[in-house]
């Protein structure tokens, strides 16, 4: 999303929530749920409470792994269409995807009430995922393990953070729901 958006972080509707899960844990648990009887037939979906975040929880946290505040800019959802329109795929269908969830909060609309419905972590509440904040921290030592793109690690509460070396400056879009 933030490299197809003109690597802009961006933040829409910011109390918006969606939920994330790592690939990992897609493949973990979709390996667990083959043979298990109670997913035969159903719809498996992934509704991790510790992964529900709207992009301003997301932009915050980034904004702590990486020790700096990043600067807002706002977007309206008639932009973001826009946008949408002007660019080609594959970046006109994350924008695309990106209204939806973010903007008709297509993940958290509806409800779990078929019977044909079942959610991963009633099936296994034992098993846990990865937390967004586990993947940031994987993510900015990536950054900061690359000598190309960051100047320096900085140490500062054993919290690895990183100054980019980069001269263009990232910018936060927050988007206004109308």
């Amino acid at each position: 999303l933030v490299h197809y958006l003109n690597r802009d972080l961006i933040q829409f509707c910011g109390e918006l929530t969606a939920y994330f899960v790592a690939g990992s844990d897609i493949g973990k648990f979709t390996v667990m749920s083959i043979d298990d009887d109670r997913t035969l037939n159903k719809t498996v979906h992934f509704q991790p409470p510790s992964n529900l975040l709207n992009m301003n929880e997301m932009a915050s946290l980034w904004e702590t792994k990486i020790g700096r505040v990043l600067p807002r800019v706002n977007i309206t959802e008639q932009d973001l269409l826009q946008r949408a329109q002007e660019m080609r795929i594959p970046q006109s269908v994350v924008a695309a995807i990106t209204h939806d969830i973010f903007i008709n909060g297509c993940q958290i609309n509806f409800s779990l009430d078929k019977t044909t419905d079942v959610e991963v972590c009633s099936l296994y509440p034992n098993t846990s995922f990865r937390t967004i904040a586990e993947c940031f921290d994987d993510f900015a030592k990536k950054i900061s393990d690359n000598e190309k793109a960051v100047s320096k690690p900085v140490t500062a509460s054993n919290t690895d953070i990183f100054v980019p070396t980069a001269k263009p400056e990232a910018l936060a879009i927050t988007a206004i729901c109308t």
